[in-house]
């Protein structure tokens, strides 16, 4: 278990950089949007980039408290006898990940704790890109409190 947190801990630092990168490039391309005279168009781009900016920023703090939580239990727990606890995997009932995917964005089924996808990341990441395509930045929100609340 001590490896699997050391482990998230890389992933979602490699995160936080990606998500920088992402955020810087679209820096980039407000300060040209801004060069461009002003219209409704530029207005909607403009307002699109923002709001991808702030929900990256958000996910990036939400992401280093993780970081940080999880740094600050490995070092103190680090002797604990709970690393040498083997940990179990519940199987999954779906036929295949796109299949709970669409259940879950369909609000079949809730992205909990109890959710069989809930710790792939690769998953939350294309819900989160998913709602960010469809501008439902009220359910990006609850995804990232859900995880942050993890």
């Amino acid at each position: 278990m001590r490896e699997i947190m050391k482990k998230t801990i890389e992933v979602l630092k490699e995160k936080v950089k990606s998500n920088l990168l992402i955020i810087q490039n679209n820096q980039k391309e407000i300060r040209e949007l801004l060069k461009q005279p002003v219209s409704s168009e530029r207005s909607t781009q403009l307002e699109e980039k923002y709001a991808l900016n702030k929900v990256l920023l958000t996910e990036n703090n939400d992401f280093i408290n993780v970081q940080l939580t999880l740094t600050n239990f490995l070092e103190k727990y680090n002797n604990s006898d709970f690393f040498e606890k083997e940990m179990v995997t519940a199987p999954c009932s779906f036929s295949s990940e796109k299949e709970c995917f669409e259940l879950t964005v369909n609000g079949n089924i809730p992205y909990d704790t109890q959710h069989p996808y809930y710790n792939d990341d690769n998953f939350f990441q294309k819900l989160l890109n998913y709602y960010q395509e469809i501008e439902d930045y009220e359910s990006c929100h609850r995804l990232v409190r859900e995880k942050n609340q993890q």
